[in-house]
């Protein structure tokens, strides 16, 4: 069993779906379910299931940990405990640490540079980002810290016009401008 979380996604979601199709070259069975949706005799019987043609399966569950408390979380994440050796992984879309830290699972955070661009954006940040991520997540975070920002919920070195980043976004979604988001970011942080 493994636990995939964390803030980077992206990064964790790749594994994932990595994982799910290496388990399908192996001739695993995969079982995929919704942790908001799962419960325990589904989920047992997908662990400990054959198919007719004796491969085992692969369990993939997405959200459980994210899902609501309840008593019928405890009683599937009580199994799961005791299901380590199983093939099972478990993807959710946070940080999710302190509800596995007795569970073997694999945390995704977000490349440092990322904090320092969205602290002072420059040109030269920005670059150091593209190295390790892609510009579309760049672009997310830093519309996320302009808009906490403007909440008081967070800060961010320069005064950014949060109506320029909007228009970088129509235009790369309506393909008018003949570059693409990377560039139109360049030239963003090249006016400011």
């Amino acid at each position: 069993m493994l636990i995939l979380h964390g803030d980077n996604q992206i990064a964790s979601r790749e594994r994932f779906l990595a994982a799910r199709q290496e388990a399908q070259k192996q001739g695993l069975n995969v079982v995929e379910l919704s942790g908001d949706q799962i419960n325990l005799p589904g989920l047992t019987q997908a662990v400990e299931s054959k198919s007719l043609f004796g491969s085992a399966n692969a369990v993939f569950i997405e959200g459980l940990f994210s899902s609501r408390p309840s008593n019928a979380k405890k009683q599937i994440i009580g199994y799961l405990s005791k299901k380590l050796n199983e093939n099972i992984i478990i993807w959710e879309s946070k940080d999710v640490t302190a509800q596995v830290k007795d569970l073997p699972s694999t945390k995704f955070d977000l490349p440092k540079y990322i904090f320092n661009f969205l602290d002072n954006p420059t040109l030269e940040s920005f670059r150091k980002c593209l190295e390790v991520m892609p510009v579309e997540q760049i672009f997310a975070s830093l519309a996320t810290r302009v808009h906490k920002a403007l909440l008081g919920q967070g800060r961010i070195a320069k005064k950014i016009n949060p109506a320029e980043l909007l228009e970088i976004e129509y235009k790369q979604k309506t393909s008018s401008p003949p570059y693409d988001l990377a560039s139109a970011l360049e030239i963003w942080l090249a006016k400011h």
